[in-house]
């Protein structure tokens, strides 16, 4: 199980150990049941801590405990909603740490109240959990339910060993990923037929274009634009025929096409 890693539990800890009372503490120990709340009476908010989320990881790491490893989700959550303003600036480290653990910390801000989901980037993670990644909340924020569609089902065809279908609605997924944003930041006009990919993309890269790339502008060919059409033609070599793609190659097509969605997303922002 991609549980988090032992750096990040130390950046968990420091963080709750600046910005929490024990009661606080030991409060959300309980909520998230990684521990009992009652603790030796003279022990110190970092041993407090410190067994119990080494204890919640060796579960999820070596015994594969899918609770263990939520609770400590949660409790990141509720560390992030938890912190006071003027402790907010430990959340660019704790985002970065979480983001090389495989999780995306997205933060809602209202007035001086934070709301906080932890959420998987890769499908691998969570494949058959009620859970959704990263990618799927910002496709469903941002309006894109076809291309939503079909990356769900390829997920979920990717958890059932089913290659050739994963691959099949991955390319439909980025393609029509594709068209929507060549549409709202490309000024591509939508001529209401199948296969635009090929067309569309061609208004989110500049041919022969050099760095820098600039927020919302199309992709200069080498910086960011090579990669686009480079995933774009992989993700149509092999087709999606039974018996053409193993496990390995599935895999990377999931890895390569939702870091590229990703990508995108983030450039082409609403």
């Amino acid at each position: 199980m991609n549980t988090l890693s032992i750096r990040t539990l130390g950046l968990i800890i420091e963080t709750a150990v600046d910005s929490c009372s024990g009661t606080e503490l030991k409060n959300m120990l309980m909520m998230t049941e990684l521990g009992d709340g009652d603790p030796p009476k003279f022990t110190s908010k970092a041993e407090m801590l410190r067994p119990a989320l080494l204890k919640a990881r060796r579960s999820a790491a070596q015994r594969d405990d899918a609770n263990a490893h939520k609770a400590l989700l949660e409790f990141v959550r509720l560390l992030v909603e938890d912190l006071k303003p003027f402790y907010r600036d430990k959340l660019p480290a704790l985002t970065e740490a979480m983001s090389s653990d495989g999780y995306e910390l997205q933060i809602t801000r209202s007035n001086s109240e934070i709301t906080c989901r932890v959420l998987p980037n890769e499908p691998a993670v969570a494949p058959l959990s009620p859970e959704i990644t990263a990618l799927e909340a910002e496709l469903e924020a941002r309006g894109y339910a076809e291309a939503l569609g079909h990356y769900q089902l390829a997920v979920k065809h990717f958890s059932e060993q089913d290659h050739a279908s994963s691959n099949g609605q991955l390319r439909a997924a980025l393609e029509s990923l594709i068209v929507k944003l060549a549409i709202d930041h490309g000024g591509y006009t939508d001529n209401g037929k199948a296969n635009q990919g090929g067309l569309a993309i061609k208004s989110l890269y500049s041919s022969g274009g050099r760095p820098p790339a600039v927020l919302g502008q199309p992709l200069p060919e080498r910086d960011g634009g090579a990669m686009l059409q480079g995933i774009w033609d992989i993700s149509h070599s092999n087709g999606s025929h039974p018996g053409l793609s193993d496990a390995q190659e599935a895999r990377i097509r999931m890895q390569l096409i939702t870091g590229l969605a990703q990508f995108l997303l983030r450039h082409f922002a609403v």
